[in-house]
């Protein structure tokens, strides 16, 4: 299937979508929520009830930050930004590994009830 570039076309747009588009379709679900029978049945059934619009939150959104790899050909590490590569990032981490330096002591910590 990841051969198929058509397929993974059509793919990428549904999952690859804006917020906008995201918030249309949730507000296309709950208005067939309400107006199904069956729906409407299973939610008296159950004692449910939908609000058709998305509830707004107040949020604040980190950086990802960079992701250090590996020398590349020129021998400097290789870095790139975690939210701009995003869609490529399988890619990305192909390369060589960021090297750590190899550790001589180790120690293993438990609680008293996992000894």
């Amino acid at each position: 299937m990841r051969a198929d570039f058509r397929l993974m076309q059509d793919l990428a747009k549904i999952v690859h979508t804006n917020a906008e588009a995201k918030i249309k379709e949730i507000k296309n679900l709950m208005h067939h929520f309400k107006t199904n029978e069956k729906c409407k049945e299973k939610q008296a059934l159950w004692h449910l009830k939908f609000n058709e619009n998305p509830q707004e939150l107040q949020g604040f959104k980190y950086q990802a930050g960079n992701l250090l790899m590996g020398p590349n050909a020129s021998g400097t590490p290789a870095s790139f930004d975690i939210e701009k590569c995003a869609r490529e990032i399988d890619r990305k981490i192909q390369g060589k590994m960021f090297t750590q330096t190899q550790l001589k002591n180790w120690a293993i910590f438990h609680g008293d009830r996992d000894g």
